[in-house]
């Protein structure tokens, strides 16, 4: 099948994405002028009005706020952090509250994604201060980039230099998606004083191990590296990138800000570098600078060496209310996401649950006829920017009641929103077995989702080839292409599929998706990788979410054990969290692969440690479902 219809996908997906994405070119201005200094702060240089103060315009609030750029903000070590700030035009001396963003984006490009033109820019007509600050190692602040690793001290500090400047009334909420949004969290979990309230959109790459949650940050899925951390990787979070000098004034900083604008350190890549081995030099392969993927990918989930990432794990807890948002098509967060809430919520009155329809920081983007990818999903409007100015209001003006469910969210084409007390709603757990009587392999097959345990064949094989891998389509993380028609990858003999019969009453489900396999494989150790798709009566078959697992981690990642080869185990693969409405003649669709790539790292069957290794071999793979070896979906089923 080739790679060049990925490349397209891929150019889009992490062109537009979060992770991903090319920072746009800024072109800000220069020729500042100094404020009022005093009170210990750091006197910034307030905006011009031409070129620059783009940022005013986009946010829609020239005239109504100051700009300052680039302002110099130390850490407890004494490495120097650049902000962004827009201040309220207000009497001197005033005081506001202030959003604070943690970003590794340039601030004109982060003040541009999802909700945040909308949501900043009625802050701060609102009288709310707006704080963009660039964590470690992005963009103009000094330091190393490392994904994650003092995150909370650098918060903390961040927070404390804010409620310092004379323009702060000493409340402050956080808020941001994706990369914004998962540094929020750890800073909640040493519950500031200071810090009122949280929005944290996208952000399940925060968690660590929490009940019914293992994946480190979500930096695998059941134990499988995910490569959408490659691609982010590259671009995003090298180690070291140039620094501005220290000892020169506000108003120089601000002009090689602009004369060196980080655009230039972002570019575009064939993405055929996907297929290089070993995965350990993956990014080495195209001459990348050093990045944390380098060290990440040598790591097993169970390593002591992810205690050093300041994720939110068992046993910490938080007084900060956390407003959670996320989208059922942020699939390899979104699962995350309501475990997170679903933990925290355990102890604090004050977690809240949204999840929409859209795909990963897109929230907001929704019409009266929404499309994911090529899918419709149907009216799934919501007002988000309204609820996170109301959340705010609530929490760091006092202002108002929040009189909301805790939980809210969009099934998927029922055309509105359900709303509940908790997550997951109450379900009834539904099984349907996978059967087939000449073979499951590819559409063509008569692989089945039925009621019982069926007579016919007593298992399906496939050939699980890493070096001939299934393509990934559609799911992923950082693309609005995240759903599509699955007929390519269907067509192939080494996918399994199971569909139901059309359904003849509406079905609604919501809530955790499980599969239990019974399967061998001719290998030690394998991948298996899991679908849920949406059949619509005209043929059309759209992934819903998707999920995997590394065989040596069946038993869990604290106890991995590589497989006898042709014996028969029983797995299951979570992980998939969904809510949708199926109506009459649609039908269920199971895909059982070896490979979802370069979504997910191949293994390469040798049972070592597969990050260093270039030399795979195909593993013979069978799927039973006879009595006495069921395999079978669970689905949560709403009445």
């Amino acid at each position: 099948m080739g790679f060049q219809w990925i490349r397209r996908l891929f150019a889009r997906c992490f062109g537009n994405g979060q992770r991903g994405a090319r920072v746009l070119a800024l072109g800000l201005m220069a020729g500042l002028q100094a404020v009022a200094a005093g009170q210990g702060e750091t006197a910034p240089a307030a905006a011009g009005k031409t070129p620059g103060g783009n940022l005013l315009d986009l946010l829609g609030v020239r005239g109504k706020a100051r700009l300052y750029e680039t302002v110099p903000l130390e850490l407890r070590d004494g490495t120097v952090l650049s902000a962004t700030l827009l201040v309220p035009q207000s009497s001197q001396g005033a005081r506001f509250p202030t959003i604070l963003i943690q970003t590794p984006y340039a601030p004109e490009f982060e003040a541009d994604i999802g909700l945040e033109r909308s949501v900043l820019g009625r802050l701060i007509v609102k009288g709310y201060a707006v704080a963009i600050v660039n964590v470690r190692g992005t963009q103009w602040s000094e330091g190393e980039y490392h994904w994650m690793k003092g995150a909370r001290d650098d918060g903390l500090d961040t927070l404390n230099w804010i409620t310092a400047q004379s323009w702060s009334n000493g409340k402050v909420g956080t808020y941001g998606c994706s990369s914004s949004g998962e540094v929020q969290l750890p800073l909640a979990m040493a519950n500031p004083p200071a810090l009122k309230a949280v929005v944290a959109m996208g952000a399940a790459t925060a968690a660590g191990v929490i009940p019914g949650f293992a994946d480190q940050g979500v930096f695998y899925m059941g134990g499988v590296p995910s490569f959408d951390w490659a691609w982010w990787y590259h671009g995003n979070g090298y180690h070291h990138h140039p620094q501005l000098p220290r000892n020169i004034s506000i108003e120089e900083r601000v002009a090689l800000s602009h004369a060196f604008d980080s655009v230039s350190r972002y570019r575009t890549e064939d993405l055929d570098w996907a297929s290089h081995l070993p995965s350990a030099t993956l990014l080495d392969s195209i001459g990348s600078p050093e990045t944390e993927f380098n060290k990440l990918i040598r790591l097993a989930p169970n390593s002591a060496a992810w205690r050093d990432y300041d994720f939110v794990r068992s046993g910490q807890s938080t007084t900060v209310p956390i407003l959670h948002v996320d989208s059922w098509y942020d699939t390899i967060e979104v699962y995350g996401t309501a475990r997170l809430f679903e933990y925290l919520s355990a102890s604090s009155p004050d977690e809240y649950l949204v999840i929409g329809g859209s795909a990963h920081c897109r929230q907001g983007s929704e019409t009266a006829a929404t499309m994911v990818g090529n899918r419709p999903i149907g009216d799934a409007r919501f007002e988000f920017a309204t609820l996170v100015v109301k959340w705010f209001d609530h929490f760091l003006k006092d202002e108002g009641s929040l009189d909301m469910p805790r939980v809210q969210y969009y099934p998927l084409e029922s055309n509105h929103w359900t709303s509940g007390a908790s997550w997951p709603p109450k379900a009834a757990r539904r099984r349907l077995y996978l059967a087939s009587t000449t073979g499951a392999n590819s559409a063509s097959g008569d692989g089945a989702l039925v009621e019982r345990v069926a007579g016919g064949k007593a298992a399906d094989a496939f050939i699980d080839n890493p070096l001939d891998p299934v393509p990934t389509l559609g799911g992923g993380c950082c693309t609005d292409l995240v759903s599509l028609d699955q007929a390519p990858v269907e067509g192939r003999r080494d996918v399994l599929v199971y569909t139901s019969a059309p359904l003849r009453k509406p079905l609604d489900i919501a809530g955790y998706v499980t599969v239990h396999l019974s399967l061998s494989s001719s290998a030690p150790d394998g991948d298996v990788m899991v679908k849920l798709v949406d059949v619509y009566p005209d043929g059309r078959a759209f992934n819903m979410t998707d999920t995997a697992l590394r065989l040596r981690y069946r038993d869990g990642i604290d106890q991995p054990h590589l497989m006898t080869p042709d014996s028969i185990y029983r797995v299951s693969l979570g992980q998939m969290a969904v809510a949708s409405h199926f109506a009459p003649g649609h039908r269920l669709r199971v895909e059982v692969a070896g490979t979802n790539f370069p979504e997910y790292e191949r293994n390469l069957h040798t049972g070592g440690r597969n990050f260093d290794e270039s030399a795979g071999q195909p593993a013979h793979v069978r799927v039973f479902h006879d009595r006495g070896h069921e395999s079978y979906i669970e689905l949560p089923v709403r009445p």
